[in-house]
């Protein structure tokens, strides 16, 4: 009679949480996609690319990005020019596009550079009614028609939108005055009128044969991401990757507009050329208003630890690392957050074991990121907070313990900064299985969770409080060896990331607290830099870089042509998005796991052999669920003392699973069971 009576308090507690927590999946679906295209490279070298998306408050979306020579929009030639140099098949110009909420495109612009060079795409930001941009191109004059003298591939005033270019005099065209290699900024209103430009070049401070100096943008030509911030009195700030070779004695110059006037020479210490040329240091700028420019200095003030015999003439502070930024994000008070990853290079003869451990990388005089062991020098993800004085405010990163056989990495990709925290894109894992080999936050009783015993490219967001910096939380996308996107999006307690475990995409849902709640499935091919962006208005962009079709659901798919890149973004809806998590924010209620489901472990205490469960307690007794329900099946236990060490790790399959006590000391430990419905805890005394 028992046995029916808790049967049948299941099934009310199933059809009632089906009623008030439906499931994600069945109340979004995708709307429609988009992609462009054009010719250029080979697929892999990604011609065709998004940097930026962003939401305007009417849910238009922005777009932007580079694309190959003869551009095709959905299939469709795009005629921007008829001139006919305009579109040079083997380099990339950049593209800002605007769409509405249905995916028609309202307009785009285009920045188009030298034939014998890329024009790059940096960074997008849409903030007060107004569109900024920023890339690298290389300007030139060339005379294609004897009856044409001087043609200027650049106009300065077009970031082209018309059906066809206007060719300005030379007496006629404004800054940046010359040819050369450049940085550009550009600003628009909503409506794509252009509202400012502005161009930065800069000479190395390496004297050449004959003395001439490399002329560059801020910008090492290579970059692919190149954040910048305009804060509300109208300052710009940078940061990039740069590698400034030369001596330190000779000055690194920076001209904007070509203006003799904001002509500025910057000592840098250290030399950053290496000898494979493969060694950077981060740069941050910041410009007034007006475009004088305020600061530029590296972003690792010094080093410590790093081998001196390595060491290059004329070298003060030993930078021989790489450094990599891949997000910038800004709170309501324009305080900047710049996430990335640093890694010193351990190839035969390069360093290897020379190095002092730990290896201090300086942001200032105090704050620092600290390599731990050789197995920390593969890739350790860093956050650094800097206000608009450009002061450190905290730093953060991932720490790593391991050797060279069970090495662990763990690095960064972009933030996101919602309600008083800031979220952090990641990936890192151990490169061969064991024990040895770790990856935690702040200290090794923060571990990075695996999910099935998945050992590398395991994607996760880690949650790190705004004001100070401490690590809060984290969440791991549920399969086994996943790739992790460009940027997460935050929305009503529920963080949104990318994911693709074994070449299966995925766009995966949290709560805040890092627990999971659902997934959305599509199929995309040669993915690079994806992302998604989210609003309160319940939708969801996902974008990326292919090379071949892109199939969603709901018959919504992306022609994308085989063998080429091609930029795709697809718009999902789902009202739920629009509205706080209704599920206990320490659970996944709708998914059937109950936020009071605990771990029950017995005997407890216990000798030798424990036996654990996952259990739901209702008002009249213990139900063990797992005796009538496969949703609490468990995938993997995990058993930690109370610093929080992991002493005993199992993958099993099924409800109950038997763990052998008897190695173990006295005292107290926590059982975490999980498997795809989430994760329990519970605790046990061993005697």
């Amino acid at each position: 009679m028992r046995n029916v009576k808790v049967l049948f308090q299941l099934l009310v507690l199933s059809a009632l949480f089906a009623v008030i927590f439906p499931p994600v999946s069945a109340q979004g679906e995708w709307k429609w996609a988009n992609y462009w295209s054009g010719n250029g490279g080979t697929a892999n070298e990604y011609y065709n690319q998004i940097v930026k998306t962003a939401l305007d408050e009417a849910g238009n979306i922005y777009v932007f990005g580079e694309i190959g020579g003869q551009p095709t929009f959905n299939g469709q030639t795009l005629q921007f020019t008829s001139y006919p140099y305009a579109f040079n098949i083997g380099k990339r110009s950049s593209i800002l596009a605007k769409f509405d909420s249905l995916g028609n495109m309202l307009w785009y612009k285009m920045v188009k550079s030298s034939d014998q060079v890329h024009c790059l795409s940096h960074w997008m930001e849409v903030r007060d009614n107004k569109v900024y941009i920023s890339g690298n191109l290389s300007l030139e004059y060339v005379d294609y028609n004897a009856t044409v003298n001087n043609v200027w591939l650049y106009y300065f005033d077009t970031l082209i939108t018309g059906p066809q270019v206007h060719e300005i005099p030379v007496e006629q065209r404004i800054p940046p005055f010359k040819t050369g290699r450049y940085t550009y900024f550009a600003t628009f209103d909503l409506d794509g009128n252009l509202l400012d430009n502005h161009f930065v070049t800069t000479l190395s401070r390496k004297i050449s044969t004959g003395g001439v100096r490399g002329e560059y943008g801020l910008c090492n030509p290579v970059v692919t991401c190149a954040p910048f911030h305009i804060d509300r009195n109208g300052n710009t700030y940078v940061y990039t990757n740069f590698q400034y070779e030369g001596y330190e004695s000779d000055p690194y110059t920076i001209i904007v507009d070509g203006d003799t006037s904001k002509t500025y020479d910057v000592y840098l210490p250290g030399n950053v050329q290496s000898l494979d040329g493969s060694f950077f240091n981060g740069m941050m700028y910041k410009f007034s208003p007006d475009w004088e420019l305020l600061y530029a200095r590296p972003m690792v003030d010094h080093t410590e630890g790093i081998a001196t015999s390595w060491e290059l003439l004329h070298d003060s502070i030993n930078p021989h690392f790489k450094f990599y930024i891949h997000g910038l994000s800004v709170d309501e008070n324009d305080n900047m957050y710049v996430s990335g990853q640093l890694s010193l290079d351990l190839s035969a003869g390069y360093g290897d074991d020379l190095h002092q451990y730990p290896v201090l990388l300086y942001w200032d005089s105090t704050n620092y990121c600290s390599m731990q062991d050789v197995t920390s020098a593969n890739r350790t993800g860093f956050i650094v907070k800097y206000d608009t004085s450009g002061t450190v405010q905290w730093c953060n990163q991932t720490f790593t313990r391991g050797n060279h056989y069970q090495a662990a990495y763990a690095a960064f990709a972009g933030s996101f900064v919602s309600d008083g925290s800031v979220y952090v894109n990641g990936q890192g894992g151990v490169i061969n299985e064991g024990q040895n080999g770790l990856v935690y936050f702040d200290d090794e009783s923060h571990p990075l969770q695996r999910y099935q015993q998945s050992s590398s490219n395991q994607t996760f967001f880690v949650r790190y409080d705004a004001q100070t910096g401490n690590y809060l939380n984290q969440g791991v996308a549920p399969c086994i060896d996943a790739m992790c996107g460009r940027f997460p999006a935050v929305i009503n307690n529920r963080v949104f990331a990318y994911a693709n475990p074994l070449n299966v995409q995925k766009i995966c849902q949290w709560t805040n607290n890092g627990e999971f709640i659902d997934k959305i499935d599509f199929n995309t091919y040669g993915d690079r830099n994806p992302s998604v962006l989210a609003n309160d208005q319940g939708r969801l962009i996902f974008y990326s870089s292919v090379t071949g079709p892109a199939a969603f659901s709901n018959s919504v798919s992306a022609n994308c042509p085989s063998g080429q890149s091609s930029a795709v973004f697809a718009l999902y809806y789902d009202p739920s998005f629009a509205e706080p998590y209704l599920g206990d924010t320490t659970g996944i209620a709708d998914r059937g796991s109950l936020s009071r489901a605990v771990v029950r472990a017995y005997p407890n205490p216990a000798t030798d052999k424990v036996t654990v469960e996952v259990m739901m307690p209702l008002e009249d007794g213990e139900i063990f669920l797992g005796d009538v329900t496969s949703n609490f099946t468990m995938e993997r236990v995990t058993v930690t003392d109370l610093t929080g060490k992991v002493v005993l790790q199992r993958t099993v399959s099924g409800t109950r699973t038997e763990l052998d006590f008897s190695a173990l000391p006295a005292g107290t430990y926590i059982i975490t069971a999980s498997g795809e419905m989430g994760e329990w805890e519970g605790k046990v005394v061993k005697k």
